[in-house]
């Protein structure tokens, strides 16, 4: 056998062997394949864990502010407890619940969504 002969029947060889593992068209006639891959992004998605600004965005109006007063309120009580001398940093205290109690205020007037009464 030459070697011109030996290269035709190694390339039909890997031919059949490609078109043995060809899995050919799909059995499916007209399926929509990209609203398939659509719809299994949204299932993805919905079994994902929320994310921590998800579930911020589902506290009313009024929690959202007393959380950021709050925060706030931390950082006032942490530069408080810093400055303050020995038996008054238990003062410093005082600021995260004012915070706290303004933001509950501020973010109840604030809240845009209209109550059912």
């Amino acid at each position: 056998m030459s070697n011109k002969d030996e290269l035709d029947r190694l390339q039909r060889l890997r031919d059949a062997q490609i078109k043995a593992r060809d899995p050919g068209t799909s059995k499916i006639k007209g399926y929509d394949w990209g609203k398939h891959a659509q719809r299994a992004k949204q299932i993805q998605k919905a079994r994902q864990k929320p994310l921590l600004r998800d579930l911020y965005d589902l506290l009313p109006g009024r929690w959202k502010g007393a959380l950021a007063g709050l925060l706030l309120g931390a950082l006032l009580a942490a530069l408080l407890y810093f400055l303050l001398p020995g038996e008054w940093k238990i003062a410093a205290l005082l600021p995260l619940l004012i915070c706290a109690v303004a933001g509950f205020i501020i973010g109840k007037t604030t809240d845009n969504t209209v109550l059912p009464r």
